[in-house]
């Protein structure tokens, strides 16, 4: 089995269970607690298997476009996905603290997680610098305007997220509450980036028949 399949097959298997975990554990509010908060309760481990498949989904796919792409920039690219897979198994590691929980009182496995899951942000970085290399690379241009628009759009959906945070946790001192509804933002944008992962993956795979 090659990196891609893999990468595509990670990318999936965590949209399936963070889908099916939506049905197993109702407790979480899915208007305003983040995908963390399913680790915590019933069927915990099917959260912790989930940010690890997204985690080999990103780093399959990194390693395979250091490997196989020429160019700086799509190694570039390849490295801070690496880099973002390495947030996801923190995150299927070390365990979240309860939304509830006070910022002087978060644990140290706590404050892994959290800074686990800011690392999300360099595989948003990485959807730049490979994107352009799907304008140079001559087996890659019939996929340049698709793969142009999902990072658009998903670079879109990040910004978003980025402000109604910034909107929303000022106005609660920080504190993620009923009162701040980023919880369905916060996962069509982790969807998004797993999606992304696999068209990627599957447009690399269509090039190589081609070649």
């Amino acid at each position: 089995m090659n990196k891609l399949t893999i990468s595509k097959i990670g990318a999936i298997g965590f949209i399936t269970l963070l889908l099916i975990l939506h049905f197993v554990n109702t407790s979480v509010n899915p208007n305003w607690q983040p995908i963390s908060e399913y680790a915590l309760g019933t069927a915990g481990w099917l959260m912790k298997v989930a940010f690890f498949l997204l985690g080999i989904s990103f780093l399959t796919l990194g390693v395979y476009i250091i490997q196989n792409l020429p160019k700086t920039s799509s190694k570039i690219g390849g490295v801070l996905l690496i880099v973002a897979s390495l947030g996801n198994f923190l995150a299927s590691i070390f365990n979240t603290d309860p939304v509830s929980t006070l910022p002087e009182q978060i644990t140290m496995k706590g404050q892994i997680h959290n800074a686990a899951a800011g690392l999300l942000g360099f595989m948003i970085l990485a959807t730049v610098f490979i994107t352009f290399q799907f304008r140079k690379q001559e087996q890659l241009k019939p996929y340049k305007k698709n793969i142009l628009l999902l990072t658009i759009i998903l670079l879109i959906l990040e910004l978003i997220l980025i402000i109604a945070m910034g909107i929303y946790l000022s106005e609660t001192n920080g504190m993620i509450t009923p009162e701040t509804p980023i919880g369905w933002l916060g996962r069509i944008v982790i969807v998004f980036c797993a999606i992304w992962i696999w068209v990627c993956a599957n447009y690399l795979q269509k090039s190589n028949l081609k070649n």
